[in-house]
């Protein structure tokens, strides 16, 4: 069972969309690179080889050694005697050769690993390289060398990217933002900070503080503090589903947000899960807006095409029915709570015929009857009208567990039916405490009747006690085991004894 009180779910800044950039504090950034440059002499990448692959790598003279051990294992001395080599550039190049995993010795004698699928990164800059590019990017033969270990990341995720990508057309256009990034004069977008921390082996991503802002340019910066409070990972919540149906029914396409109900509410929310932005022109940052359809899974939160987010029904699904009807119900009253008064009751309003749908379902679902969605005069708008009774009944499902504290003990009892059970009384109070009494009552007799099973030489009728011991557990705010009700069995069968006595 999942229980509403435990939600623990969070935006992990690897879960971010891909082009959100990520200002790093000073030392975490050169930290970061430092790190990273150390590791890029180790890694290697797909590469195919020519034939005269080694020739430009280390020079017609030592490349000879390599070709003579790709005919056959050698030892030093013959390698000496076959390239004309003097022995110390023998001796240093093979040296060199084991430190980057290109021969093993055993027993004095050397082999070629068979690697013909890859290099290193700094022997592909070795032979890629155009110096005169190079100097026009100013760029340095390590930020060239990352440029190339992150240009096939940046290739799969470009084309997402849409105006949030930077354009680099080439290798050396890549670099060039890796120097910026190095430097500090421009943030650095996810994709490649999730490549950086792989390589270092480093967790500066989880490390409070580390991250000063983030932002989608040219949009508002959003920084991770709020009330003094580091807000990273994003803690997601119920409010947060809120947040969301707010955005989806009155953000405008500017993301500007000049509904007044519940503006306060939404702007006190945002700040309060993701950080401090400027809020002034009541414009929500692109940052937020992307990671939250990227969260929970819209395309877009056009108010057209408004609906309840895939993440949320598929949480719902999980939920224990009763809790179910309790989240549900909260949801529906936030909607209700944008709506406008009409005839003693709310008609919700919403340019989005699909998500009146959903809210029709939701509330026929939780036994409040059918409701139909109609089209607004001459407007772009469907509207749906709930009466008074209808939301008073929402309010009572969505309080359950507050009016009832008892009720999340025995909404543990295996195999209960009190969530449907509920929605045929519509929450009603003495109705609620009768439901769980009977639930109770039903779970202490099967136990009652499993336990005379088990005598298959004895007969008893332990079910003449089923109202006592339900008595007992009901009292004592207790789930049955059938472990415990066979200590109560035995103490109420030997006081009979002893009143029979």
């Amino acid at each position: 069972m999942v229980e509403r009180e435990f939600r623990e779910e969070q935006i992990r800044v690897e879960e971010f969309p891909p082009f959100i950039r990520i200002a790093l504090k000073g030392s975490a950034r050169k930290e970061l690179f430092s790190r990273t440059m150390k590791k890029l002499r180790t890694i290697k990448k797909e590469y195919e080889k020519s034939e005269g692959v080694f020739d430009a790598l280390y020079g017609k003279k030592k490349s000879k050694i390599l070709r003579l051990l790709s005919e056959s294992p050698q030892t030093a001395r013959k390698l000496i005697e076959r390239s004309g080599l003097s022995p110390s550039v023998v001796y240093h190049f093979l040296s060199f050769l084991k430190k980057r995993q290109r021969v093993t010795e055993k027993g004095h004698i050397y082999y070629l690993e068979d690697d013909s699928t890859s290099l290193f990164l700094d022997e592909i800059v070795t032979i890629e390289e155009d110096p005169s590019l190079r100097r026009r990017y100013g760029v340095s033969v390590k930020e060239l060398e990352l440029a190339y270990f992150l240009w096939n990341t940046y290739t799969e995720v470009e084309p997402g990217g849409g105006r949030y990508s930077k354009d680099c057309p080439n290798v050396y256009t890549l670099a060039d933002a890796v120097h910026r990034w190095r430097t500090g004069r421009t943030a650095i977008p996810v994709w490649a900070l999730i490549q950086l921390e792989e390589v270092s082996h480093s967790d500066m991503l989880h490390k409070e503080g580390s991250i000063i802002q983030y932002h989608l340019p040219p949009s508002i910066p959003v920084k991770p503090y709020y009330n003094d409070k580091y807000k990273l990972p994003i803690e997601v919540d119920n409010d947060m589903d809120k947040v969301v149906i707010q955005l989806l029914q009155k953000m405008s396409k500017s993301r500007i947000y000049i509904f007044p109900k519940r503006r306060r509410w939404l702007f006190e929310k945002l700040h309060h899960s993701f950080g401090e932005f400027d809020d002034t022109t009541f414009r929500i940052p692109v940052a937020i807006t992307e990671i939250l359809k990227s969260y929970y899974g819209t395309k877009t939160l056009a108010r057209s095409s408004a609906h309840i987010p895939p993440r949320i029904r598929d949480r719902w699904l999980k939920l224990d029915p009763l809790f179910r009807i309790v989240e549900e119900s909260s949801l529906l009253l936030h909607i209700i709570s944008l709506a406008s008064r009409s005839n003693g009751g709310f008609e919700i309003t919403s340019r989005s015929n699909l998500l009146l749908q959903e809210v029709t379902t939701f509330i026929s679902g939780i036994g409040l009857g059918e409701l139909s969605v109609h089209r607004k005069h001459q407007r772009p708008h469907f509207r749906v009208y709930l009466s008074e009774g209808k939301i008073n009944v929402l309010r009572r499902y969505a309080h359950l567990f507050q009016n009832h504290p008892d009720l999340l003990l025995w909404s543990r009892i295996p195999l209960n039916t009190i969530a449907e059970k509920i929605v045929l009384t519509n929450g009603d109070f003495e109705s609620v405490k009768h439901i769980c009494h009977e639930e109770l009552a039903r779970f202490v007799e099967s136990i009652l009747r499993s336990l005379e099973r088990k005598k298959v030489y004895e007969r008893v009728d332990y079910l003449q006690y089923e109202e006592e011991i339900t008595g007992y557990f009901w009292k004592k705010r207790l789930i049955p085991s059938p472990r415990r009700m066979e200590e109560l069995l035995e103490m109420y069968m030997a006081e009979e004894t002893m009143l029979y006595v």
